[in-house]
């Protein structure tokens, strides 16, 4: 279950609370219900217990298979999906601020200056923190809470998942605090938009 994206305007990008109760709702729905989602799926240590691949029965190998599709297909389709609608608005905000700034510095920059000694009332006529400027800052607020909560939830699909964000040649996670999330996140990325 994902939070349905809002249609991408620059209107939206000036109304901060509506994107923010999207990001919310998108990581409540996808992000903080991922340990009940993955109760299902075999843990490493679980795993460990059944032995290597090669002393397994050949059910618990198709048991194991299984899950392990059912938890990739779960994280592409769910995790990723969800993260790459934030991504999306985020950079589209991002983008919108970077453009109207630009225009903006360029109708300021064809003003003429006015010493504040002739006219002390011009500057209270510059706007001192624009609109734009406060896109560029929340944008940056939300992509430091982005972080801590793909960690996090890294974290957790490392935990629960096989095969996921570990090297398959030594077993090892990725990423001793779930940062591993960024390499899979960009290689599903790629492969989706070829």
């Amino acid at each position: 279950m994902s939070a349905e994206r809002p249609v991408l305007t620059p209107e939206l990008c000036y109304s901060a609370e509506t994107m923010r109760r999207f990001l919310l709702l998108s990581r409540s729905l996808t992000d903080d219900t991922i340990s009940g989602d993955l109760n299902s799926i075999p843990t490493v240590k679980e795993s460990k217990l059944l032995g290597s691949g090669n002393s397994w029965t050949k059910p618990e190998r198709e048991k194991v298979g299984s899950r392990r599709r059912i938890c990739k297909e779960f994280v592409t389709s769910s995790v990723f999906e969800s993260w790459k609608a934030r991504d999306e608005i985020l950079e589209y905000c991002e983008k919108i601020a970077n453009e109207r700034k630009s225009e903006i510095s360029a109708t300021t920059a064809k003003k003429p200056k006015v010493d504040p000694r002739l006219d002390p009332y011009e500057a209270r006529d510059l706007p001192t923190y624009t609109k734009e400027e406060e896109i560029l800052s929340w944008v940056t607020k939300e992509r430091g809470v982005e972080d801590i909560v793909r960690d996090r939830s890294w974290s957790i699909i490392c935990e629960r998942c096989l095969d996921i964000g570990a090297d398959t040649a030594t077993g090892a996670t990725v990423g001793d605090n779930g940062s591993g999330w960024r390499h899979e996140f960009q290689t599903w990325r790629s492969s989706k938009f070829r």
